[in-house]
């Protein structure tokens, strides 16, 4: 009998997989929590489980998944950040099954996790190579072009190209603490014929809601179409055109470093900058003379609210005053 429930997950009540002096210094009725799980070769590998769904420790849509089976029932939140190996030893008991939306979300986000994650490669090797069915709310990639799927029409995508940086008569949208740009003038009909590479979800149809409603499809259909639009003649290939808030990658040495700009007036930029692959929050503030000559590519743009904390953070009295004495060393 064919079942709406996922072959390859389960979720099952586990001992966490740590040493016994580590497991020690856990407190008891702490000790056995939710896993994800699914089988490769005999073993069996986890994502851990928790019901705080509102955990802001990670804000990329990418590093969890909601699991949700009905409106009165508790909501399960899967950490996809890490994988551990589950001994079946360790298991206490079934937990309740997957079924084959929440499958489909989990793998897409589990792919579009490969580039930024420390999977183990037998772990790639098991979903990279899996179909995935692309729904309406995704950002998908296809020939190096982001696009948004704002509708679908029998088996066709309606799709709208989407920029990391504004262009002319575009209009905003946002995911994962960055803007993105909307060309909602060149609408483009794809069949859904799982060449996209799937990237995150935009909005606030990000997290869980799989089997959306008509009305979630039609606010999401409408959701560019009725925004204001961005007059921009600005192409963004010279230094002094950039504006609060872009990223930037450059190279200092043969490195590669990112740069995002925190203030402009007319004289000077304030900026933090810091390794490509390091946390914002371990950037280091300084001035640039708004004439500066710098080879660089803008890739992205932080929202509003992302770059607020960031100036609060790096613009506030206490960090400039640990600045200045730094400087004074």
């Amino acid at each position: 009998m064919e079942t709406n429930n996922s072959s390859i997950f389960s979720l099952v009540w586990a001992l966490m997989p740590l040493s016994t002096d580590e497991l020690e210094q856990i407190p008891l009725n702490h000790r056995i929590r939710p896993y994800l799980i699914f089988e490769i070769n005999d073993e069996f590998y986890g994502f851990p489980c928790t019901s705080n769904i509102n955990s802001k420790k990670n804000r990329y849509s990418n590093g969890q998944a909601i699991l949700s089976y009905s409106e009165y029932e508790e909501k399960t939140l899967v950490k996809l950040e890490k994988v551990f190996i589950i001994p079946e030893e360790y298991y206490r008991g079934y937990f309740k099954p997957v079924n084959l939306n929440d499958e489909n979300e989990i793998i897409k986000k589990i792919q579009a996790n490969f580039q930024f994650s420390n999977y183990p490669q037998e772990v790639i090797n098991f979903f990279e190579s899996r179909p995935v069915k692309i729904t309406c709310s995704d950002m998908i990639i296809r020939d190096n072009q982001l696009y948004s799927v704002v509708g679908m029409i029998y088996r066709q995508l309606v799709l709208v190209p989407i920029y990391k940086y504004p262009i002319n008569n575009t209009v905003e949208c946002s995911t994962d603490g960055l803007m993105y740009y909307a060309d909602v003038d060149n609408t483009v009909i794809l069949p859904n014929d799982n060449t996209f590479k799937y990237c995150t979800k935009l909005n606030d149809l990000q997290f869980g809601k799989n089997n959306k409603s008509r009305k979630d499809i039609r606010k999401l259909m409408n959701h560019y179409f009725i925004l204001p639009r961005i007059k921009c003649d600005c192409s963004y290939n010279r230094f002094n055109e950039l504006n609060p808030g872009m990223i930037i990658d450059y190279i200092n040495n043969d490195m590669p470093y990112k740069m995002i700009i925190l203030t402009k007036n007319d004289s000077e930029f304030g900026v933090i900058t810091g390794d490509a692959n390091d946390f914002y929050s371990n950037f280091n503030y300084m001035t640039l003379p708004i004439n500066e000559n710098i080879t660089f590519e803008v890739t992205g743009v932080l929202s509003s609210d992302r770059l607020n904390q960031l100036r609060e953070k790096f613009l506030s009295k206490e960090y400039m005053l640990k600045l200045k004495q730094n400087n004074k060393k």
